[in-house]
């Protein structure tokens, strides 16, 4: 088998598990539609800012409206990840210099998905997130979109999702396969389940994949 088709197959496998992730989130519940759901893991490096961005692709491909804000406001990626060059975003509007047209960008490469990157870094992200102003912001642009994506700091390490998972109708935890530590998952979890989060599930990301087909598939 040529590298191509090995590249082939892993990317298949990996947009076949983003779509398992998507339709597993849609039938989280029957009582209620998760309509804003945030993601975050037990420290950096995880990849849970690319499974976001790419589960908001997921759900915009199917026919949804969709905007994914990146309220990583310690260490930003959406923006790099999407490629695209913009320093506009969330603290720009909650400080009302911006409208909410200007801080949001199209994606490139997929209809019906908006991008709201974190604008300038600032020095309180907990006190952001926690005011008034953006609990506001999010039932705001809830009332827009079919579904609100937001990205979050590592839980183990900072209270940022804590209070955002307060805020989403759910929550997604990446774990980072032979990486991360149980006890730290444990810690991360409880971190969670203080603040009475809804944790829809867990997302195992760097799987080592076959290079045999459907043996790719993790």
């Amino acid at each position: 088998m040529s590298k191509k088709s090995n590249n082939y197959y892993t990317a298949s496998a990996y947009e076949e598990a983003i779509r398992t992730v998507r339709t597993n989130i849609q039938f989280s519940s029957l009582d209620k539609e998760n309509r804003i759901i945030s993601i975050t893991s037990t420290k950096p490096s995880e990849g849970k800012s690319t499974v976001i961005y790419n589960l908001a692709k997921s759900f915009a491909e199917n026919g949804e409206r969709v905007i994914l804000i990146d309220c990583d406001l310690r260490s930003p990626s959406i923006s790099q990840i999407a490629g695209i060059k913009d320093n506009v975003g969330v603290t720009n509007y909650l400080t009302g210099k911006v409208s909410l047209e200007r801080a949001v960008n199209e994606d490139r490469e997929q209809d019906n998905l908006d991008l709201m990157f974190t604008g300038p870094v600032p020095p309180n992200p907990a006190e952001i997130l926690a005011s008034k102003i953006f609990k506001n912001f999010i039932e705001e642009v809830s009332e827009i979109y079919d579904y609100v994506f937001i990205d979050t700091p590592p839980v183990g390490l900072f209270t940022d999702s804590s209070i955002v998972a307060t805020l989403s109708d759910g929550i997604i935890f990446v774990i980072k396969s032979s990486d991360t530590k149980k006890e730290e998952i444990n810690q991360a979890l409880d971190n969670l389940k203080k603040v009475e989060a809804n944790i829809l599930g867990c997302v195992l990301t760097y799987m080592p994949s076959k290079d045999k087909g459907y043996g790719s598939y993790y």
